[in-house]
């Protein structure tokens, strides 16, 4: 009996801790886009995401290196990975950041929760996945949401005084999970095969076969970045927290608690990220914005329940 007392409190002790690993990995992406917008101060838009990737790319390929092996990919395999690692981590990060430049990082923090709407609606439209009449008034409610955090308002506008930009910028982000969720979409026969940690850790390996020139033709034309401390602050910052020790904690806290309540800790995102947009950027929610985000969150909710 006390045997399996120690194994029970075992148990719970790593599903506790993985949990907070969890909700760690979720803090630290929440504080990408304050930390994105810093950065952008005085960094260029592809600059900053090719110092990011690259950064992020060398720090992640000795790991990718010595499990090589457990990899086990096949011919069919490398090009599916090449185009998962040039839709997730240069396309879909070309968007988000470039919107992110435009829009408020309050913005993004919301509008990124609903990824899995997108992903949701793919799947079903895609893949043929299951669909549940709940699903389709969440997906109402998600989109619903999304158009409030754009538009600030309930009927359409175009805002004077530059307020057009936020917008544009709030549409780029939309485009970006388009692509984030095509990324999962498509790489779901990859990481159903493969170690999902070893897979995105090599696309974003793989995603320096662009990042590295890219971060060469900006040296080139306009020569080596005048970037302040805290833009540096931020870049290291955003490769290392929030791209390499964020995803092998997720992937880390995956191995001892299941998916629903893995998702469930993606809702401190849209929670941290405009808390902390308007702590350090001074930014301000209006309430559309509030009550988007949170007919966002009520949507991922739903769906991530008729999972």
């Amino acid at each position: 009996m006390p045997g399996a007392l120690r194994s029970l409190s075992s148990t719970l002790s790593r599903h506790s801790f993985s949990v907070l690993i969890l909700i760690g990995a979720n803090v630290l992406w929440a504080s990408s886009y304050v930390a994105a917008k810093i950065a952008l101060d005085t960094a260029s838009l592809t600059m900053m995401l090719a110092l990011r990737m690259c950064i992020s790319g060398l720090v992640l390929f000795p790991f990718v290196w010595l499990k090589r092996k457990e990899l086990h990919l096949t011919r069919s395999d490398l090009p599916q990975l090449a185009l998962m690692s040039l839709i997730g981590f240069v396309i879909n990060k070309l968007l988000e950041f470039g919107g992110l430049s435009l829009t408020t990082a309050s913005d993004v923090a919301l509008l990124i929760t609903g990824e899995s709407i997108f992903t949701a609606a793919l799947s079903w439209i895609i893949l043929r996945e299951p669909f549940h009449k709940k699903s389709a008034f969440a997906l109402i409610i998600g989109f619903l949401g999304v158009y409030l955090i754009v538009e600030r308002s309930l009927i359409p506008n175009i805002p004077a005084g530059g307020g057009s930009l936020r917008i544009v910028g709030d549409l780029l982000v939309i485009l970006a999970l388009l692509f984030e969720a095509s990324y999962t979409i498509r790489g779901k026969t990859l990481l159903v095969k493969h170690s999902p940690l070893l897979v995105t850790a090599a696309s974003i390996v793989g995603s320096m076969a662009v990042w590295v020139p890219v971060a060469g033709w900006n040296v080139v034309t306009t020569g080596w970045p005048l970037l302040s401390w805290q833009s540096w602050v931020c870049v290291v910052w955003l490769a290392i927290g929030c791209t390499v020790l964020a995803y092998l904690a997720w992937f880390q806290g995956l191995t001892h608690v299941n998916a629903s309540t893995a998702s469930s800790t993606l809702f401190l995102q849209p929670l941290i990220g405009p808390v902390l947009g308007i702590l350090l950027l001074h930014e301000a929610l209006t309430p559309f914005t509030v009550i988007g985000g949170i007919l966002i969150v009520i949507s991922v909710y739903v769906i991530s329940k008729q999972e």
